[in-house]
């Protein structure tokens, strides 16, 4: 169990870091405004930090693979990934007032 809670730590510390830069930062900053301009949705998934947090999550889940229950693997992937959404949510809130409070 050990080990199974340090991947979901790391796991959900690299979603963070990539839902706060995909979100957040100049660089991807001409994609978040065309997507806005070719779809709503779209445009919304990522320019929302928990949003896309949620979307990155399962996709990391389904490359590496952690076993939260060990029972139904579609159950098992589907709440794994919540859980490293949930905990990345948290993370991200934080890296977003680190860069307000610094000025960013």
């Amino acid at each position: 169990m050990p080990a199974l809670l340090e991947q979901l730590t790391w796991l959900s510390m690299a979603n963070a870091s990539i839902a706060f830069t995909v979100t957040e930062t100049k660089l991807f900053h001409h994609l978040r405004e065309w997507m806005k301009g070719k779809n709503s949705f779209l445009g919304e998934l990522v320019s929302c930090g928990y949003c896309f947090g949620h979307w990155s999550a399962f996709l990391l889940v389904a490359i590496y693979q952690p076993r939260l229950l060990e029972r139904w693997w579609p159950l098992d992937y589907f709440l794994t990934a919540l859980v490293i959404a949930w905990l990345s949510g948290f993370q991200w809130a934080l890296l977003c007032w680190v860069m307000q409070k610094g000025g960013k």
